[in-house]
């Protein structure tokens, strides 16, 4: 399925979208394709899938360690590519490539776009391209998610609306990944200016984990994206690999909870 059509058919279900977040191929490929599947079975909408790079910078410790990790274990660009393929065997969620730009440098652009659609890839999130060089995916029949903040500016944001993307991701605060506490009143404030600003829909991330955030910005946002919770569960629970699928379902399936009106 399509993202467009994904959060559409939420949308009419008045039901947030949950975008989770894992990193490619860890803690061992098994491992992490039967987590996402539980995910999915849990509820889990759309699959962001990170690619492991040495300078992630805008992460941060949790899943810094997994960035780190994975480049330990020789992961890649082009190894996660090649999960990325087996991924879409096994799941049905529209799936995001989240990678930062070097290793596509690295790749070539127009390789790594033949490779990312053969992998049923249907988007990118390249968080270190500024939103006015992300030109340079038009026309590879892939889409780039822009990315804004509380500080973006007006122009920023409209800028980011007349990409006319499938969602605008809507970072949290100003900093890195990580699970906090979140000013609620501040971010609803700025998803209304966010969203006077366009009609895609807006998906909030960094630092959710609890299903009462959802409840809180569900007028405000159409989704939400998870990643350092998971992350720590997996940290948590991944030397008792028979329980970690089942605790992340039932982590999604909590999450899930929060989305519904």
């Amino acid at each position: 399925m399509e993202i467009r059509d994904k959060l559409q058919e939420l949308k009419n279900r008045k039901e947030m979208a949950l975008i989770a977040f894992v990193m490619a191929a860890l803690p061992d490929e098994k491992l992490c394709l039967d987590c996402l599947k539980a995910m999915e079975q849990g509820g889990c909408d759309l699959l962001e899938l990170g690619s492991p790079f040495t300078d992630p910078l805008a992460d941060g410790a949790t899943i810094e360690r997994f960035h780190h990790r994975g480049t330990a274990r020789g992961l890649n660009l082009r190894r996660s590519l090649e999960f990325a393929h087996k991924v879409s065997d096994v799941c049905h969620m529209p799936l995001i490539l989240f990678s930062y730009f070097n290793p596509i440098y690295k790749m070539g652009l127009d390789k790594f776009c033949q490779e990312v659609k053969s992998a049923g890839i249907k988007a990118l999130i390249v968080p270190d391209v500024p939103m006015d060089e992300m030109k340079i995916f038009a026309n590879t029949g892939i889409e780039a998610i822009p990315m804004v903040a509380p500080s973006s500016s007006d122009e920023r944001l409209q800028m980011a609306a007349e990409m006319k993307p499938a969602f605008i991701y809507c970072v949290s605060v100003r900093g890195v990944t990580g699970v906090r506490s979140l000013p609620e009143k501040e971010i609803q404030t700025y998803l209304q200016r966010v969203k006077a600003c366009t009609d895609a829909p807006l998906e909030l991330g960094f630092g959710i984990s609890r299903p009462e955030q959802l409840k809180a910005f569900h007028s405000y946002a159409d989704g939400v994206v998870v990643g350092s919770y998971f992350a720590q569960l997996i940290e948590e629970y991944e030397s008792r690999p028979a329980l970690l699928p089942g605790i992340l379902q039932q982590a999604v399936a909590e999450l899930k909870a929060g989305a519904k009106a």
